[in-house]
Protein backbone atom coordinates (compact mmCIF):
# COMPACT_ATOMS: atom_id res chain seq x y z
CA UNK A 1 0.00 0.00 0.00
CA UNK A 2 2.67 2.61 0.96
CA UNK A 3 4.47 1.84 -2.56
CA UNK A 4 1.48 2.40 -4.20
CA UNK A 5 1.39 6.10 -2.99
CA UNK A 6 4.77 6.87 -3.39
CA UNK A 7 4.37 5.92 -7.01
CA UNK A 8 1.33 7.78 -7.56
CA UNK A 9 3.24 10.83 -5.73
CA UNK A 10 6.15 10.86 -7.93
CA UNK A 11 3.56 10.47 -11.51
CA UNK A 12 2.33 14.13 -9.89
CA UNK A 13 5.57 15.77 -9.25
CA UNK A 14 6.54 14.81 -13.07
CA UNK A 15 3.35 16.58 -14.08
CA UNK A 16 4.04 19.67 -12.11
CA UNK A 17 7.28 20.27 -13.61
CA UNK A 18 6.44 19.16 -17.01
CA UNK A 19 3.39 22.33 -16.92
CA UNK A 20 5.99 24.96 -15.15
CA UNK A 21 8.36 24.26 -18.41
CA UNK A 22 6.09 24.05 -20.86
CA UNK A 23 5.07 28.03 -22.45
CA UNK A 24 2.17 29.24 -22.88
CA UNK A 25 -0.23 29.03 -25.83
CA UNK A 26 -0.31 32.70 -27.42
CA UNK A 27 -3.29 33.63 -29.69
CA UNK A 28 -2.95 36.40 -32.43
CA UNK A 29 -4.36 39.84 -31.27
CA UNK A 30 -5.78 42.50 -33.68
CA UNK A 31 -3.78 45.61 -33.10
CA UNK A 32 -5.45 48.83 -34.81
CA UNK A 33 -3.63 50.82 -37.36
CA UNK A 34 -2.58 54.38 -36.26
CA UNK A 35 -5.58 55.73 -38.08
CA UNK A 36 -8.09 53.94 -36.28
CA UNK A 37 -8.97 54.29 -32.41
CA UNK A 38 -10.61 52.34 -29.96
CA UNK A 39 -12.24 54.97 -28.05
CA UNK A 40 -16.25 55.46 -29.05
CA UNK A 41 -17.23 58.66 -30.23
CA UNK A 42 -18.65 60.92 -28.08
CA UNK A 43 -22.03 61.76 -28.32
CA UNK A 44 -23.21 65.07 -29.81
CA UNK A 45 -23.28 67.73 -27.29
CA UNK A 46 -26.74 69.85 -28.04
CA UNK A 47 -24.86 72.98 -25.85
CA UNK A 48 -22.11 73.45 -28.08
CA UNK A 49 -21.93 76.81 -29.89
CA UNK A 50 -21.65 76.48 -33.70
CA UNK A 51 -19.01 77.95 -35.41
CA UNK A 52 -20.55 80.06 -38.06
CA UNK A 53 -18.35 81.81 -41.33
CA UNK A 54 -19.72 84.84 -41.77
CA UNK A 55 -18.08 86.68 -44.83
CA UNK A 56 -16.41 90.06 -45.34
CA UNK A 57 -19.23 92.20 -46.07
CA UNK A 58 -19.02 96.15 -46.10
CA UNK A 59 -21.84 97.86 -43.65
CA UNK A 60 -24.38 99.18 -45.14
CA UNK A 61 -23.96 103.27 -43.74
CA UNK A 62 -26.45 105.43 -45.79
CA UNK A 63 -30.23 104.99 -46.30
CA UNK A 64 -31.19 102.75 -49.15
CA UNK A 65 -31.40 104.70 -52.63
CA UNK A 66 -35.22 105.87 -53.07
CA UNK A 67 -37.33 104.38 -56.23
CA UNK A 68 -36.55 107.14 -58.70
CA UNK A 69 -38.50 107.15 -61.86
CA UNK A 70 -36.95 106.26 -65.32
CA UNK A 71 -34.99 108.83 -66.89
CA UNK A 72 -37.41 110.94 -68.50
CA UNK A 73 -35.00 111.48 -71.85
CA UNK A 74 -33.39 108.23 -71.83
CA UNK A 75 -29.99 108.25 -74.35
CA UNK A 76 -29.65 104.44 -75.65
CA UNK A 77 -26.91 105.07 -78.69
CA UNK A 78 -24.34 106.15 -79.14
CA UNK A 79 -23.94 105.18 -75.57
CA UNK A 80 -20.43 106.51 -73.41
CA UNK A 81 -17.23 106.41 -74.86
CA UNK A 82 -18.11 106.00 -77.98
CA UNK A 83 -16.62 106.65 -81.03
CA UNK A 84 -19.15 107.73 -84.10
CA UNK A 85 -18.90 109.37 -87.43
CA UNK A 86 -21.49 111.10 -89.49
CA UNK A 87 -24.40 110.97 -89.66
CA UNK A 88 -24.89 109.90 -86.09
CA UNK A 89 -28.05 107.80 -84.99
CA UNK A 90 -29.35 108.96 -82.14
CA UNK A 91 -31.91 106.85 -80.33
CA UNK A 92 -33.55 106.66 -77.16
CA UNK A 93 -36.84 106.41 -75.14
CA UNK A 94 -38.40 109.63 -73.67
CA UNK A 95 -41.45 110.82 -71.97
CA UNK A 96 -44.03 112.60 -73.53
CA UNK A 97 -43.70 116.38 -74.66
CA UNK A 98 -45.53 119.38 -76.43
CA UNK A 99 -46.31 117.48 -79.45
CA UNK A 100 -44.25 114.66 -78.98
CA UNK A 101 -40.99 116.93 -79.74
CA UNK A 102 -37.32 116.35 -79.37
CA UNK A 103 -33.97 118.24 -80.21
CA UNK A 104 -30.61 116.78 -80.59
CA UNK A 105 -28.37 118.57 -80.17
CA UNK A 106 -24.39 118.20 -80.76
CA UNK A 107 -21.54 120.37 -78.96
CA UNK A 108 -17.95 120.53 -78.46
CA UNK A 109 -16.30 121.41 -75.32
CA UNK A 110 -16.52 124.63 -76.32
CA UNK A 111 -20.04 125.24 -76.68
CA UNK A 112 -19.79 125.40 -80.72
CA UNK A 113 -23.25 123.87 -81.74
CA UNK A 114 -22.29 120.98 -85.20
CA UNK A 115 -25.81 119.77 -85.29
CA UNK A 116 -29.54 120.78 -83.94
CA UNK A 117 -32.25 118.25 -85.54
CA UNK A 118 -35.73 118.04 -84.35
CA UNK A 119 -37.17 114.32 -84.06
CA UNK A 120 -40.67 112.99 -83.19
CA UNK A 121 -41.42 110.45 -80.36
CA UNK A 122 -42.80 107.80 -81.79
CA UNK A 123 -46.02 107.24 -79.48
CA UNK A 124 -49.59 108.54 -79.26
CA UNK A 125 -49.57 111.86 -77.52
CA UNK A 126 -49.59 112.14 -73.88
CA UNK A 127 -47.19 108.60 -73.95
CA UNK A 128 -43.81 107.26 -73.09
CA UNK A 129 -41.64 105.90 -76.50
CA UNK A 130 -39.05 105.61 -78.84
CA UNK A 131 -37.42 108.33 -80.23
CA UNK A 132 -34.73 107.85 -83.37
CA UNK A 133 -32.86 110.14 -85.76
CA UNK A 134 -30.00 110.81 -88.09
CA UNK A 135 -28.12 113.80 -87.27
CA UNK A 136 -25.09 115.03 -89.73
CA UNK A 137 -21.85 116.74 -88.31
CA UNK A 138 -18.49 117.86 -89.56
CA UNK A 139 -15.16 117.47 -87.91
CA UNK A 140 -11.99 117.98 -89.19
CA UNK A 141 -10.21 115.32 -87.09
CA UNK A 142 -11.64 113.09 -84.09
CA UNK A 143 -12.43 115.54 -81.24
CA UNK A 144 -14.29 115.18 -77.79
CA UNK A 145 -18.23 115.86 -78.27
CA UNK A 146 -21.26 116.08 -76.50
CA UNK A 147 -24.77 114.50 -77.76
CA UNK A 148 -27.88 116.52 -75.64
CA UNK A 149 -31.43 115.55 -76.59
CA UNK A 150 -33.90 118.03 -74.70
CA UNK A 151 -37.36 118.87 -74.64
CA UNK A 152 -39.17 122.93 -74.93
CA UNK A 153 -41.72 124.33 -73.13
CA UNK A 154 -45.04 125.67 -75.42
CA UNK A 155 -45.32 128.57 -72.88
CA UNK A 156 -41.87 130.74 -73.52
CA UNK A 157 -39.19 127.83 -75.18
CA UNK A 158 -37.20 127.52 -72.35
CA UNK A 159 -35.78 124.22 -71.89
CA UNK A 160 -37.96 121.39 -70.00
CA UNK A 161 -35.18 118.30 -69.24
CA UNK A 162 -32.10 117.95 -71.34
CA UNK A 163 -29.80 114.92 -70.78
CA UNK A 164 -25.87 114.65 -72.45
CA UNK A 165 -23.97 111.59 -73.28
CA UNK A 166 -20.07 112.20 -73.96
CA UNK A 167 -18.36 110.34 -77.20
CA UNK A 168 -15.71 110.73 -79.25
CA UNK A 169 -16.96 112.46 -83.25
CA UNK A 170 -14.58 111.31 -85.91
CA UNK A 171 -14.25 112.61 -89.38
CA UNK A 172 -14.01 109.05 -91.07
CA UNK A 173 -13.08 105.38 -89.91
CA UNK A 174 -14.33 102.88 -88.09
CA UNK A 175 -16.93 103.27 -85.29
CA UNK A 176 -17.63 102.70 -81.97
CA UNK A 177 -21.14 102.22 -80.44
CA UNK A 178 -21.44 101.44 -76.89
CA UNK A 179 -25.16 101.02 -76.17
CA UNK A 180 -26.18 103.00 -73.17
CA UNK A 181 -27.83 102.19 -69.67
CA UNK A 182 -31.43 102.22 -68.62
CA UNK A 183 -31.22 104.65 -65.72
CA UNK A 184 -33.56 106.58 -63.15
CA UNK A 185 -33.55 109.54 -63.62
CA UNK A 186 -30.76 111.74 -62.80
CA UNK A 187 -32.20 114.51 -60.98
CA UNK A 188 -35.92 114.06 -59.71
CA UNK A 189 -37.85 117.20 -58.05
CA UNK A 190 -39.74 115.67 -55.07
CA UNK A 191 -41.18 118.82 -54.32
CA UNK A 192 -42.72 121.34 -55.34
CA UNK A 193 -45.20 119.16 -57.13
CA UNK A 194 -46.92 119.50 -60.94
CA UNK A 195 -49.47 122.68 -60.60
CA UNK A 196 -48.59 123.30 -56.99
CA UNK A 197 -49.10 126.88 -56.03
CA UNK A 198 -46.45 128.83 -54.38
CA UNK A 199 -46.53 132.18 -52.70
CA UNK A 200 -44.43 134.40 -50.42
CA UNK A 201 -41.39 134.88 -52.45
CA UNK A 202 -39.75 131.55 -51.52
CA UNK A 203 -39.88 128.27 -52.26
CA UNK A 204 -38.81 125.38 -51.30
CA UNK A 205 -37.50 122.92 -53.40
CA UNK A 206 -36.35 118.96 -52.56
CA UNK A 207 -35.70 115.78 -54.16
CA UNK A 208 -33.04 113.77 -55.34
CA UNK A 209 -29.87 113.86 -57.99
CA UNK A 210 -26.62 112.74 -59.16
CA UNK A 211 -24.58 115.83 -59.16
CA UNK A 212 -21.42 115.98 -61.70
CA UNK A 213 -19.27 118.20 -60.11
CA UNK A 214 -18.61 118.53 -56.45
CA UNK A 215 -22.29 117.53 -55.72
CA UNK A 216 -22.84 120.78 -56.92
CA UNK A 217 -26.64 121.23 -58.09
CA UNK A 218 -28.34 125.00 -59.08
CA UNK A 219 -31.88 126.12 -58.60
CA UNK A 220 -33.70 128.49 -60.69
CA UNK A 221 -37.13 129.61 -60.72
CA UNK A 222 -39.07 131.22 -64.21
CA UNK A 223 -42.18 133.20 -64.62
CA UNK A 224 -44.87 132.80 -67.04
CA UNK A 225 -42.71 134.91 -70.34
CA UNK A 226 -39.64 132.65 -69.24
CA UNK A 227 -37.34 135.44 -66.99
CA UNK A 228 -35.51 134.11 -64.45
CA UNK A 229 -36.70 135.39 -61.02
CA UNK A 230 -34.64 133.55 -58.71
CA UNK A 231 -31.65 131.49 -58.89
CA UNK A 232 -29.34 129.45 -55.93
CA UNK A 233 -26.76 127.03 -56.22
CA UNK A 234 -27.64 124.39 -54.05
CA UNK A 235 -25.50 120.22 -53.00
CA UNK A 236 -26.67 116.76 -53.06
CA UNK A 237 -25.92 115.41 -49.72
CA UNK A 238 -24.36 112.64 -51.16
CA UNK A 239 -22.42 109.76 -49.21
CA UNK A 240 -19.51 110.31 -51.72
CA UNK A 241 -18.39 112.08 -54.63
CA UNK A 242 -20.01 110.62 -58.00
CA UNK A 243 -22.73 109.17 -55.61
CA UNK A 244 -27.20 110.55 -56.02
CA UNK A 245 -28.12 111.96 -52.59
CA UNK A 246 -31.13 114.18 -51.35
CA UNK A 247 -31.42 117.89 -51.98
CA UNK A 248 -33.27 120.31 -49.78
CA UNK A 249 -33.47 124.22 -50.16
CA UNK A 250 -35.30 127.18 -50.57
CA UNK A 251 -34.69 129.80 -53.42
CA UNK A 252 -36.59 133.72 -52.85
CA UNK A 253 -37.93 134.89 -55.84
CA UNK A 254 -39.81 138.18 -57.30
CA UNK A 255 -42.93 138.34 -59.45
CA UNK A 256 -45.42 141.13 -59.68
CA UNK A 257 -48.79 139.09 -60.16
CA UNK A 258 -50.13 135.27 -59.81
CA UNK A 259 -48.99 132.97 -63.17
CA UNK A 260 -47.39 129.96 -64.19
CA UNK A 261 -43.82 129.30 -63.73
CA UNK A 262 -41.49 126.99 -63.62
CA UNK A 263 -38.99 125.60 -61.15
CA UNK A 264 -35.89 124.33 -62.75
CA UNK A 265 -33.18 122.20 -61.53
CA UNK A 266 -29.94 121.63 -63.44
CA UNK A 267 -26.54 119.92 -63.32
CA UNK A 268 -23.65 122.71 -64.83
CA UNK A 269 -20.72 120.81 -66.46
CA UNK A 270 -17.04 121.10 -66.22
CA UNK A 271 -16.65 119.29 -69.41
CA UNK A 272 -18.21 122.34 -71.75
CA UNK A 273 -19.79 125.50 -71.41
CA UNK A 274 -23.35 124.65 -70.25
CA UNK A 275 -25.58 121.92 -68.46
CA UNK A 276 -25.10 118.35 -68.41
CA UNK A 277 -28.52 117.64 -67.00
CA UNK A 278 -32.05 119.57 -66.68
CA UNK A 279 -34.93 118.90 -65.18
CA UNK A 280 -38.33 120.88 -64.42
CA UNK A 281 -41.50 120.96 -62.53
CA UNK A 282 -44.31 123.51 -63.88
CA UNK A 283 -45.96 125.21 -61.23
CA UNK A 284 -48.60 128.46 -59.65
CA UNK A 285 -46.37 131.14 -58.66
CA UNK A 286 -47.79 134.06 -56.50
CA UNK A 287 -46.19 137.18 -54.94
Amino acid sequence: MRAARMILLGVLAILVISCAITPPTTFPTSTASPTETNTPPSPPDDNRTPIVIVPETPVETVEPTPDRPDEAILILFPGPGSIVTSPVTVSGIADPTFEQTLVVRILLTDNTVLALEPTIIQADLGERGRYSVDVPFQVESTTQGFIQVFAESARDGGITHLSTMGVALAPSGPETIVPGQFLPEQIWIQSPVLGQTVSGGVVRVQGFALASFEQTLVIDVYDASGNLVGSKPTMTHAPDLGLPGPFDDTVSYIVGSTGPGRIVVRDPSVAFVGDYHIASVEITLEP
